[in-house]
């Protein structure tokens, strides 16, 4: 299986290892990240987008399409979600069923369930 590159350089020619790395390795201490708490490289930074989108809700299968997987399998173990995400989950079973829609829903449903409800 051949592997294909992501990011290229202006001229055409894939982005090596380590001319990413380098850019990765500058903006580290400017987030507070350091080496004793390991390392960080750009696949850990797609299972950070692809988490926080499933923790705004975002559905997997768009996930899937944003991340260019082939198969939802993949996806699903992308996501790492964090602790609080699954106490609001557990959560939604005190509330009203109606909440519970509402309260999980992707964000513009939950905008578009606010407007309505504010014009009743």
């Amino acid at each position: 299986m051949r592997l294909h590159a992501v990011v290229w350089h202006e001229d055409g020619q894939p982005l090596t290892d380590g001319l990413m790395r380098r850019p990765l390795e500058r903006c580290l201490p400017q987030a507070t990240i350091t080496h004793a708490q390991g390392s960080l490289g750009w696949h850990d930074l797609r299972h950070t987008y692809d988490s926080h989108l499933a923790m705004r809700g975002v559905p997997r299968k768009l996930n899937q399409e944003l991340m260019r997987h082939a198969t939802i399998e993949l996806t699903m173990g992308y996501a790492h979600l964090s602790p609080e995400t699954k106490e609001r989950a557990v959560q939604q079973l005190d509330a009203p069923t109606s909440q519970n829609h509402a309260a999980l829903a992707w964000p513009r449903q939950r905008s578009a369930a606010g407007a309505t409800e504010s014009r009743r």
